[in-house]
């Protein structure tokens, strides 16, 4: 590669990298956090290092069950089958019970291709040496296949009722394949967030905030992004019942004269037992999500136990605007709009699913029968003969909790808002609101705050995942500027939290604030860091240790980074940071790292072809130059 003048070369970089940077697509609900510069707000008030103060964390409920405390282990629902073979069994013909597995060739849909032109590739799905594989490739005119991408597949996602997403593992680090097994059309097409012409190919992260709803237990190692240990694919037992230790425990040891039948076991949780917020709270877990969703200050995401308030581990927020669509998992927000759930006291997730019966439906308990316990048949409105046409079983759901189109493609999802409800058409739930004032945030069933600053610091944070949400510009602006107010009053006044100070570093870099790297470094002084925030931070290290041109400290820190996350941006600055120390095979080293993670940039490869050609690599020329195709 040619080496360009010192000034020819800052700016060619700088442009590069902001050119990666906004040309990487993000989907908020499994994302990658990536920044872009933009012109600078108002100046707020500069957060100080100095005037920290100590607050007391946010308290935690007493419970009646023993396992809730967080000292109790988690012991596997193998542990729990000894016992309880024929709940097992029913439970893992469920949806949840099938929620995630190592991939089974036998169990696999069949092969098959399909072209993408909209971002000019074709896709593969095979079996080979025992294992399914997913290649990517570019759609050119030419028989001489032109490969990007191809990776042996390790877990699917899906009890395959709706759809099959797969998940690969490269390098240590698990990362989502942009191929999706589409029951209602029985053919593969692009994953959810895909089907654009930019996307992530086989980059986007696979962590812990996407693994907690579809595994049963995951945990990110070494405090990295997406470097996860999955200690048991599907949703298992403890999900619901919390961790086992104490009852595994006790029934080793109790003889039959020494424990009742009918004694209430507090060892482990029954969802039938608790409250009617406590149950729903097991189900909100993972179906309660809306606009934001944040953990209380000194949480992390594993730490909530069945049995106790999910208010006290983390507040979601719903954004207050006309005409929003629904959402896969926006269940629980549509339950408590209907006045059905608003004039009972009893009416709850378990009223209708029965986790441990086949298909999560109470089949002996028919939904009519349900309804009807409350409503008498004569007052449906309905005339027969067109109620026979809608519902040829009578049955009150088809009408009033009809499927309804979801944000994502070629899926449907049961409405939960109880109700009458008129036909819409496909075109009026697709695409984003075209609201052009800000909406409001509002806490989803969070009644009081700890302190007025863990309320500034919630709403805060909340603010800022909207605007990460926001298509429109002027929009996202203006929930960044309320995330920025919010969060610099709370840690003016004194508060230190990890979560703020990265929110912080992030806003002052987007605006272009001075502080990022003092927030930045704030960031990583503290404990209970969690990979997201620990991988921003870094990056946020790095970039102002490269814009005041100290790249040996750069280069240091973005060799932490990229041991917790595979991102190629970390790899073109760190090949930036080589270049101007002059250090040629590390530059190479760095690029070919980037192109492999993501073979879709062309700059590189056209870089990379003139540097192997200089070099007399012709072989390794054409390779890149056939990939350099915009």
């Amino acid at each position: 590669m040619n080496e360009p003048s010192r000034r020819e070369s800052v700016k060619a970089s700088r442009a590069w990298h902001l050119w990666l940077i906004g040309s990487f697509a993000v989907l908020v609900f499994i994302s990658l956090v990536v920044w872009t510069r933009r012109p600078p707000l108002p100046q707020a008030n500069q957060p100080n290092s100095a005037g920290a103060k100590s607050f007391p964390l946010p308290t935690i409920s007493e419970s009646p069950f023993l396992n809730t405390k967080p000292d109790v282990a988690y012991v596997g629902s193998e542990a729990c089958r000894t016992c309880h073979a024929d709940h097992d069994a029913a439970f893992r013909h469920t949806g949840m019970g099938r929620s995630m597995a190592d991939v089974d060739l036998t169990r696999e849909p069949p092969d098959g291709e399909f072209e993408h032109p909209v971002s000019k590739r074709r896709y593969e799905v095979r079996r080979h040496d025992g294992q399914l594989w997913h290649r990517e490739l570019l759609l050119v005119d030419d028989p001489a296949e032109v490969l990007l991408a191809e990776y042996p597949v390790k877990f699917v996602i899906g009890s395959g009722h709706h759809s099959l997403t797969y998940l690969v593992e490269v390098d240590g680090f698990l990362v989502e394949s942009p191929l999706t097994w589409y029951m209602s059309r029985k053919a593969w097409g692009m994953s959810p967030g895909y089907d654009v012409a930019e996307h992530s190919g086989f980059e986007r992260a696979t962590g812990e905030g996407c693994l907690t709803c579809h595994a049963s237990r995951a945990e990110a190692l070494d405090k990295s992004l997406h470097r996860m240990h999955i200690f048991e694919a599907a949703i298992g037992c403890e999900r619901c019942h919390g961790p086992g230790e104490l009852h595994v425990e006790k029934h080793r040891e109790r003889t039959a004269a020494a424990d009742s039948q009918t004694e209430l076991d507090r060892t482990i949780v029954n969802p039938s037992h608790l409250s009617r917020e406590l149950s729903e709270a097991v189900c909100q877990q993972c179906h309660l999500r809306s606009t934001a969703t944040i953990l209380t200050r000194g949480r992390q995401i594993s730490d909530f136990r069945p049995g106790l308030r999910l208010q006290e581990f983390r507040t979601d927020f719903w954004l207050d605007v006309p005409d929003k669509p629904m959402t896969v998992v926006g269940h629980v927000e549509q339950l408590h709009l209907s006045r059905c759930y608003q004039k009972s006291n009893k009416l709850t997730c378990l009223t209708c699913h029965a986790p441990h019966d086949v298909g999560g439906e109470q089949k002996s308990k028919p939904h009519q029968a349900i309804c009807l316990s409350c409503h008498r048949p004569e007052h449906c409105r309905e005339e027969v003969s067109q109620r026979r046409k809608l519902s040829p079983d009578n049955d009150c759901v088809q009408c009033h909790m009809p499927s309804s189109n979801t944000e994502i493609p070629h899926l449907a999802f049961t409405h939960h808002r109880i109700g009458v409800h008129q036909p819409v058409a496909k075109s009026s739930v697709a695409g984003p609101s075209p609201a052009s004032r800000p909406g409001v945030l509002r806490p989803f069933l969070m009644e009081s705050w700890p302190s007025e600053l863990d309320q500034q610091r919630t709403f805060g944070l909340a603010y800022l995942e909207a605007a990460n949400r926001e298509s429109q510009p002027d929009l996202a602006d203006q929930y960044r500027q309320r995330a920025l107010d919010l969060l610099t009053n709370a840690r003016t006044t004194g508060l230190r939290d990890p979560m703020l100070d990265a929110a912080l570093a992030r806003l002052h870099f987007e605006l272009e604030i001075p502080g990022t790297q003092s927030l930045a470094e704030s960031t990583l002084s503290q404990k209970g860091l969690d990979g997201q925030d620990r991988s921003n931070a870094l990056f946020l290290l790095a970039d102002s240790h490269f814009q005041a041109g100290r790249w040996k400290e750069a280069v240091a820190t973005l060799q932490q980074l990229t041991r917790l996350r595979r991102h190629h941006v970390d790899w073109l600055l760190l090949a930036e940071c080589e270049q101007r120390m002059e250090h040629p095979e590390a530059v190479q080293l760095a690029l070919l790292t980037a192109t492999r993670i993501n073979p879709r940039l062309w700059r590189v490869h056209q870089a990379l072809a003139e540097r192997f050609a200089k070099a007399g690599e012709q072989q390794q020329a054409d390779w890149h130059k056939r990939r350099a195709i915009p």
